[in-house]
């Protein structure tokens, strides 16, 4: 699923980053149970389409480094196969729970939503809660059997939530300390401003592995 979602972003010139959970801190007696996302989305609010590809306008990131803003929005992902009325107001206030520090929630879920009381469910709480809430409506047999699943996708938005004007810095200090994924995170974000175009993570991680060999 989290592979899917990345594929999907990365044709839309999005940028993703699987956040591993198995490797973070998660504390005693679950205290951190909800604090990491499934994925990080990473979107240029300065890319542009030029004939090299996909770049940052050098005069649009100067100007916004200019005024003090961000050039750059994170959004924080929770992916689910399927969602049902009798654990929906968990899966939702996970992705409430885990995307406090980011710019923007989304909360995908795999399968169709066809339960119209969980849709209207699902709508309500996205609204209140400024959350993103979208279905690819893959059934079981598109989802487990088919590589390029991508095309498949019958993307349907249950809700849009607003976007938030900054980072929770305070927050991303902690989960920092708590997982090396949120380092790397920001060690990739500098790296696309320091050589003025956007990477694909894993490129970026191979860039680092290269330099490594080379200090």
């Amino acid at each position: 699923m989290r592979t899917r979602e990345m594929r999907c972003a990365s044709l839309e010139n999005r940028f993703s980053m699987r956040v591993d959970h198995t490797r973070a801190d998660r504390a005693d007696a679950g205290i951190n149970k909800w604090k990491f996302p499934d994925v990080i989305l990473l979107d240029w609010d300065v890319g542009q389409v030029v004939d090299e590809g996909y770049q940052l306008d050098k005069n649009l990131l100067e100007m916004k480094r200019s005024l003090g803003e961000q050039p750059f929005r994170l959004t924080s992902v929770e992916l689910k196969v399927a969602m049902t009325l009798a654990g929906f107001r968990e899966n939702f206030f996970q992705c409430v729970s885990n995307s406090k520090w980011a710019h923007h929630s989304l909360l995908a879920v795999a399968h169709p939503l066809d339960d119209t009381t969980l849709v209207e469910e699902l709508r309500r709480l996205g609204t209140s809660y400024d959350v993103t809430i979208v279905s690819y409506s893959l059934d079981p047999h598109q989802l487990n059997g088919l590589p390029n699943v991508t095309k498949m996708i019958n993307l349907s938005t249950i809700a849009t939530g607003r976007q938030r004007t900054g980072l929770d810095w305070e927050h991303i200090k902690d989960m920092r300390g708590r997982t090396n994924d949120f380092i790397a995170l920001f060690e990739w974000i500098a790296h696309c401003l320091n050589e003025g175009r956007p990477f694909d993570y894993s490129d970026f991680r191979a860039v680092m592995e290269i330099q490594k060999q080379y200090t």
